[in-house]
């Protein structure tokens, strides 16, 4: 076929696809079922990119719309219009080309191992002062966006990277999910920045299309909500809704930014929009081998949430305008203005001392209450002031240390409460800190002014950016993404059986595995990474919400592993080479 050929009948394609036509979608598969000639005319055609400047418009699109694509409704449809836009540029360089995308599920257990590391696919970590990409199709890479660099990978473990989501977790997800909303927020609050701070070096950038890694990650975040729209075809390639996240009502006639003539329903539906398909990797077919085997022996059908939790008076339900609740306000000062109707002063105390010490305590909710009530009633600077700011700083100092303070050493239970504690307490620390030198060096010990009271209490508790803010505006009301009752129904299996292990060999087109000989240590799905809050300040994400989901990921992980002969897709993939048979 001649060059020109190709070149017309590609226009062809992208003139159908435009017009809603579509007839022959292009098959976009996993990066390592290509051949090597089709692998390295992927790496040939996106080096073209580099030098062209293209990656580097890509790169800086991502920058300058960063703010409005992360943290909203809008994340996966403007994802998806990106990575065409990606592969419409790959295209053009080299009609035809394949454009793959990375099922990291696979590589969950020991991302570092992965075959995608070596110098036959994507090269390794970074190296020297600047972690530049020294190996692979990539090696010597500089880069323009945000300023001239070299391509720089840096792994977050070292020449390790912590475990992604494993497959389990994935298709947990997207069986529970009934909402766009809940199953885009779900994949940015979880799944999906563990990737990007994995790898690190751009990637854990705004500037991240400068590595092709976040591409081949995007392509698979598109990916899993293909594959969830396929799961309900009649009405999923058309939802696209605000669950679970803090915007005014969208619609599918909103413009996706960046693409001023795109539209978000241009996107819904790539088999008819974009004219492509995603050819699965096997590993949701292999883990949902593994449940159907669970689900057999427990004697009932999968778990699964319920669509939405009871929204409070005058909170909208998930299917209206809003997703979860907005933080509270706060004044210049920092201190919470009135608090709105859902959220009265006795629950919010008992928050506090819920995030404080993993139990409702009605002594430091009273102490909360009392607190904020005599703060309210005092004014002027008599002595009398004094006198009661130095009792109430009394009762300040014995909430904040014994109700939060105390909860950081915990019992070992990884719940909620503990999780913020983790996130929250060195803030908590610096305020009770600041109150005390200030206090001290002003002669004042133990009696505060009203002012520093406000400034250590509401500040730090009740504050727009307090703990209690990110309790309630974390937890409050959210449509569920992961399934409720999982643990129960994995209790209930007692062991599973070769054949269906065998069967997820054949399902992934591994060679089949000796169990036994794999160490017990490796054959336990290791628990996800906690992420820096910088990442969600950064993605304008919620880490009360995300920390809640790791959490019910590692419940599950636990679940899976207590299961005698279970072997994740994931640990099967990693072990097929050390641990095959002939």
């Amino acid at each position: 076929m001649t060059k020109k050929l190709t070149v017309f009948l590609a226009a062809l394609a992208l003139a159908a696809s435009v017009s809603g036509q579509c007839t022959s979608p292009v098959s976009r598969p996993e990066i390592r079922s290509l051949s090597p000639e089709d692998r390295a005319r992927f790496f040939q055609a996106t080096n073209k990119l580099r030098e062209n400047g293209e990656l580097a418009r890509l790169s800086k699109m991502h920058v300058d719309n960063a703010d409005t694509i992360h943290g909203h409704p809008v994340f996966l449809a403007f994802h998806r219009v990106f990575s065409n836009d990606f592969a419409t540029a790959l295209n053009k360089v080299d009609p035809g080309v394949p454009v793959p995308y990375w099922d990291w599920s696979l590589d969950a257990t020991d991302p570092a191992s992965s075959a995608i590391f070596t110098d036959d696919f994507c090269g390794g970590n970074g190296a020297g002062p600047q972690n530049c990409v020294q190996s692979g199709p990539f090696a010597n890479w500089q880069m323009t966006v945000e300023k001239q660099h070299c391509l720089a990978r840096q792994f977050n473990q070292g020449n390790k990277i912590a475990p992604f989501w494993p497959p389990e977790a994935l298709l947990s997800m997207q069986q529970t999910c009934t909402q766009y909303g809940a199953l885009s927020s779900g994949i940015e609050n979880g799944c999906h920045g563990a990737v990007h701070l994995g790898i690190s070096g751009d990637m854990s950038t705004m500037f991240a299309p400068n590595d092709p890694f976040f591409f081949l990650h995007h392509l698979m975040i598109d990916k899993l909500w293909y594959d969830w729209q396929l799961m309900g075809p009649e009405t999923r390639f058309q939802l696209y809704d605000n669950v679970n996240y803090q915007d005014p009502p969208v619609s599918p006639d909103d413009v996706i930014p960046g693409y001023p003539n795109m539209h978000v329903k241009d996107a819904l539906d790539p088999r008819s929009g974009f004219c492509y398909v995603y050819v699965d990797s096997g590993s949701g077919a292999a883990t949902k081998r593994l449940m159907d085997e669970i689900n057999k022996q427990s004697g009932g059908a999968p778990p699964s949430a319920s669509p939405a939790l009871t929204p409070a008076p005058g909170q909208p339900s998930p299917d209206g305008a809003g997703g979860a609740p907005s933080p509270m306000p706060a004044d210049a000062s920092g201190a919470p203005a009135a608090m709105p109707n859902t959220a009265t002063l006795p629950s919010i105390a008992n928050a506090a001392s819920l995030a404080g010490n993993g139990v409702p305590s009605a002594d430091s909710a009273a102490q909360l209450n009392a607190l904020t009530d005599n703060v309210s009633k005092l004014g002027g600077n008599s002595a009398n002031v004094a006198t009661a700011s130095a009792a109430l700083h009394g009762q300040q100092m014995n909430f904040l240390q014994n109700a939060i303070l105390n909860g950081l050493s915990g019992n070992g239970a990884m719940d909620m409460a503990s999780a913020l504690i983790n996130r929250h307490h060195r803030f908590l620390r610096r305020h009770i800190a600041a109150i005390i030198r200030r206090g001290q060096s002003e002669g004042e010990v133990p009696g505060l002014s009203l002012d520093q009271i406000l400034t250590g209490v509401a500040g730090g508790l009740l504050g727009k950016n307090g703990l209690v803010g990110h309790l309630v505006n974390g937890l409050g009301h959210v449509v569920e993404v992961l399934p409720q009752g999982l643990a129960k129904t994995l209790q209930a299996v007692g062991s599973i059986a070769e054949t269906a292990v065998n069967d997820v060999c054949d399902i992934l087109k591994l060679p089949k595995i000796d169990i036994s000989k794999i160490p017990e240590n490796e054959r336990q799905i290791p628990y996800v990474a906690e992420l820096p809050e910088s990442w969600y300040s950064m993605n304008n994400l919620n880490a009360t919400y995300a920390a809640l989901l790791r959490q019910q990921v590692h419940d599950m992980i636990d679940g899976y592993n207590r299961i005698p002969g279970y072997v994740s897709p994931a640990v099967l993939h990693y072990a097929a080479n050390k641990y095959a048979t002939n």
